[in-house]
């Protein structure tokens, strides 16, 4: 199964996903004797994705931003026969990093495809967005066996 945006090829590859991706807020906590860094949004994806107990979980949290070069994930992913999380992740988290590709960058895709179903107008595309997100969330949870 091949993944494509619900209305086509885009402007590149994931341009649907753009909109709900770039529309997270970021919150800064008022404390004036710390310096604290604002919360980024991928702590909220990744909170979500381990408040799941019947997801796979990280065993060393370090990994969980981990590059590993996107050329080689996929040519390891096609070699077992995993064409459908292959397609995933030559465009999954593109827009961070496009050379390489982390457990977080896949989790906060698949996060954003979750509000991107919200917004989703028609059967059809609605459809194209629930597969695409359960593909990512198996690729994030393969990515998971190899790093564990």
């Amino acid at each position: 199964m091949s993944v494509m945006p619900a209305d086509g090829p885009c402007g590149g590859e994931g341009a649907l996903m753009i909109r709900a991706i770039e529309s997270r807020s970021m919150r800064v906590r008022d404390v004036p004797w710390e310096v604290v860094a604002p919360p980024a949004p991928e702590d909220a994806a990744r909170a979500r994705w381990e408040a799941q107990p019947w997801r796979r979980q990280l065993q060393e949290a370090r990994e969980h931003e981990r590059r590993v070069g996107r050329a080689a994930l996929v040519e390891a992913l096609l070699s077992e026969g995993h064409e459908v999380e292959a397609d995933v992740a030559r465009f999954a988290g593109a827009q961070e990093d496009r050379g390489a590709l982390s457990i977080g960058q896949v989790v906060r895709f698949a996060d954003g495809l979750r509000a991107r179903l919200g917004q989703a107008r028609t059967d059809d595309e609605l459809l194209q967005l629930a597969y695409l997100r359960r593909n990512a969330e198996e690729l994030a949870e393969r990515m998971i066996d190899w790093a564990n």
